[in-house]
């Protein structure tokens, strides 16, 4: 099973920098096919999206590309904001599979409602992150896929310690999955995600173990916000990291 986790930033090609946000009328066209010919150039089973532009225009325009122009036909997508990077659109998470999406769920990380005036005076609050839990059958056996975005807590100058209860929803969701055959990837906005989580220390093992963002507030750099998380029952054969027009690689695993 081939899979993979990519932060799309809306495809917007910006970063977000509340103090003085720039947005864009719509998502550029090249970066929507860059999703498609990414994810048929390395054959992904399943692809799992954060900032995933649920609606574009009006139209879920990137879900009908992805379903009509690679092997990725089943999907949920999870939109719960209103798009920071361009005007009128709804962003959130969502799951691509070649495999039948069974038994779906989705949960949203607790959302504290920090809150930040930019340069120009305009008002923002954090934005509601979701969570997608979905099963899928192949080679006789069921797979239990869980992948979300947690809060970015740095545009609100503020760190997830300082409300490390935000995630507790995938903590237990993670806990309660834990004998299944779990595999468990997104982008969790921490360097620290079994602090955070401890109830999952011994549940799970991170597979990545490796910078995948591009920059990061704070002068940070490069540092690992996404991660592959799997417990006992499966098996790494290679993870790999693959450069786009984001400023999060996508992070990729082959798995039994």
């Amino acid at each position: 099973m081939k899979i993979a986790t990519w932060n799309v930033g809306e495809c917007a090609g910006l970063t977000c920098n509340l103090d003085d946000q720039e947005t864009v009328t719509t998502v550029s066209q090249d970066y929507l096919n860059e999703v498609i010919s990414k994810i048929n150039q390395n054959s992904f089973d399943i692809v799992c999206f954060q900032e995933y532009p649920v609606y574009i225009d009006g139209e879920e325009k990137l879900s009908h590309q992805i379903t009509t122009q690679t092997n990725l036909k089943h999907y949920y997508a999870y939109d719960t904001y209103d798009s920071y990077l361009f005007h009128g659109g709804r962003g959130g998470v969502a799951i691509f599979s070649k495999y039948a999406l069974q038994n779906v769920e989705s949960t949203m990380f607790y959302n504290p409602d920090m809150t930040k005036t930019s340069s120009t005076g305009e008002v923002y609050h954090s934005f509601n992150k979701g969570i997608i839990k979905a099963e899928v059958e192949t080679g006789g056996k069921t797979y239990t896929i869980i992948t979300g975005h947690a809060m970015a807590f740095a545009p609100f100058d503020k760190t997830e310690f300082d409300f490390p209860e935000s995630y507790r929803p995938l903590e237990q969701l993670i806990s309660q999955n834990s004998t299944k055959n779990l595999i468990v990837l997104g982008d969790f906005n921490t360097e620290s995600i079994f602090e955070l989580m401890p109830d999952i220390r011994h549940l799970v093992k991170d597979i990545v173990k490796n910078p995948t963002t591009k920059n990061y507030y704070e002068n940070r750099g490069e540092v690992q916000m996404d991660y592959i998380l799997i417990n006992k029952n499966i098996e790494v054969l290679n993870t790999y990291k693959i450069d786009n027009f984001s400023d999060h690689y996508i992070i990729g695993a082959d798995l039994t």
